[in-house]
């Protein structure tokens, strides 16, 4: 008799390996987010003008390994999101939650003196010895290149700032412009011009003063500063720094303007530049593209390109005469700048390549008080005629803009 054995093999189906279940990347966009896998949080910030209501991030996990929420899938985060990652056995999962923060919204206003930042209000301001072209092409630019997903941009008149209807305490920096028109020295009063109203919505006042809009306009401003609020003064508006209380008198505001309305056409086949004086790792110098000149120490760069048209027309600091040079030039110029800054509680971060006129000076915030940077000289022109002008005027005041509403920010 022959035994049989009959072999019996249990076939049990195939059980998958537990493997790994991270998130590795989380990303909106060309933002990525912060991972913290020992505490299984992620952040990530996105713009101020961002919809947190329905955003649609790259989920990226570990081999294998799945995610819910889906990669791609539209989510509101408005609260804190769990994004569940499991692994390719269904027995190992880690949740993670991601939060989401949206930048603070810089706010920045240009205040000039036309009704509106229109060509009309800006063109009835015109005439005589009266042009208001730079103004009006600054503030154009303003509009245009300024307001961005994380920054809010808004014009207002001098007349309005003065009659408090606006409230100057909800923007992070301002831009005070004024390239107007001439009268010997006179226009360097600004705003408390002695014999021509500068400031007013429907055109220049001959021979009649507006004392009051004058000094309404300046306790605004100064109210502003006083309360931590940066400014940015252009050109003539640089006179202001002694009204407002940046300086502690009127001798230590800047102290040579000349000029006219008319262009000079002898300076429009040259290029026109300056010298940078503050430190190359300025946010305020980011961007700006540097040439050589035989004349000027490094880092130099053209501000108006030959061809532009050039009033000449320009209100700055003179070290060769004031209190900073009691012996007038024959004082040492190393001298006489250090004495500048000292006596000015200003740090010089633009000047000719003589390096006796500083045309860009930043205050630094003290105490209270907000931080002012003055661009003044021949060399700042917005208005060059039909032409094309390099990018280094518009590069160097946006940072300055910015530099100033994210300062705010950040206290």
């Amino acid at each position: 008799m022959i035994a049989s054995t009959s072999i019996f093999i249990s076939c049990k189906e195939d059980e998958v390996t537990p493997g790994e279940a991270f998130l590795i990347g989380f990303a909106v966009g060309d933002i990525n987010g912060s991972i913290d896998e020992a505490g299984k949080t992620v952040s990530i910030e996105l713009p101020a003008a961002a919809d947190i209501t329905a955003v649609t991030p790259t989920v990226t996990v570990s081999a294998n390994a799945t995610v819910s929420p889906e990669s791609g899938a539209t989510v509101d985060f408005t609260d804190p999101v769990v994004y569940t990652v499991t692994d390719q056995s269904g027995t190992v999962t880690a949740n993670y939650t991601v939060t989401i923060e949206q930048a603070d919204l810089r706010m920045i206003a240009f205040i000039g003196v036309a009704a509106e930042n229109t060509e009309a209000s800006w063109d009835a301001l015109d005439g005589g010895d009266y042009d208001l072209n730079d103004d009006q092409a600054a503030a154009a630019w303003f509009e245009a290149n300024v307001a961005s997903s994380t920054t809010e941009v808004a014009y207002h008149s001098i007349e309005d700032v003065a009659n408090n209807e606006v409230d100057l305490s909800t923007y992070h920096s301002i831009w005070i412009q004024f390239d107007g028109g001439w009268w010997g020295g006179e226009v360097a009063q600004f705003p408390n011009n002695a014999n021509h109203c500068l400031l007013m919505e429907s055109g220049i006042g001959f021979d009649t003063p507006c004392e009051s809009l004058s000094a309404d306009f300046v306790a605004a401003v100064k109210a502003y500063y006083e309360a931590g609020g940066n400014i940015f003064l252009g050109n003539f508006a640089g006179s202001m720094v002694d009204e407002i209380g940046v300086v502690e008198s009127a001798d230590l505001a800047p102290n040579n303007s000349f000029g006219g309305v008319a262009v000079d056409d002898g300076a429009t086949d040259g290029a026109w530049g300056v010298r940078w004086a503050g430190e190359t790792s300025s946010p305020i110098f980011d961007g700006i593209v540097t040439s050589t000149d035989e004349g000027c120490a490094a880092p130099f760069f053209i501000t108006l390109e030959s061809g532009t048209k050039k009033k000449n027309r320009s209100n700055q600091y003179n070290l060769n005469f004031g209190p900073w040079a009691p012996n007038g030039d024959s004082d040492p110029l190393e001298d006489r700048r250090a004495s500048f800054e000292s006596m000015t509680g200003g740090k010089i971060l633009i000047e000719n390549c003589g390096q006796n006129e500083p045309q860009m000076v930043e205050w630094a915030a003290n105490e209270s008080k907000g931080t002012v940077i003055i661009v003044l000289g021949g060399t700042y022109d917005w208005y060059v005629g039909d032409v094309t002008n390099n990018d280094n005027i518009p590069t160097l005041t946006k940072n300055s803009l910015l530099y100033l509403a994210d300062k705010a920010l950040e206290q």
